[in-house]
């Protein structure tokens, strides 16, 4: 009796400790991706963030520069995820950068910029 008792506080135990240990394993798929289209003089900007946990609080910054000249910059939050969308006019000829931003849980995560040119 005894070592079935035993046995069985055992297997209880093995259980316990191997769901413990799977359900703290979480894949979080972090996607934060802009966009920048240049058509004539107008620049369609996109900026998502996606960190895979709805829970998580995402605030994202969306800059458009041309060379070192800050032309505008938008910001949003949200939770699981953020978008902006907007439209900027610019001139007919440049090359433009737009840089996407964020913060998951007050904690900031590696830039993301892409290049346009208009012609």
């Amino acid at each position: 009796m005894k070592k079935i008792f035993f046995s069985l506080l055992a297997l209880l135990l093995t259980m316990t400790i191997t769901v413990s240990s799977t359900s703290a394993i979480t894949t979080r798929a972090v996607i934060g991706k802009p966009t920048l289209k240049i058509d004539g003089t107008t620049a369609y900007c996109v900026g998502k963030y996606r960190s895979g946990n709805p829970e998580d609080q995402i605030s994202i910054t969306l800059t458009l520069k041309q060379g070192n000249d800050i032309l505008k910059s938008w910001k949003f939050s949200g939770k699981g995820s953020a978008l902006i969308s907007k439209t900027y006019t610019v001139t007919a000829k440049g090359t433009y950068t737009l840089t996407l931003s964020a913060m998951v849980n007050g904690q900031a995560k590696s830039s993301v910029t892409v290049t346009a040119t208009s012609r």
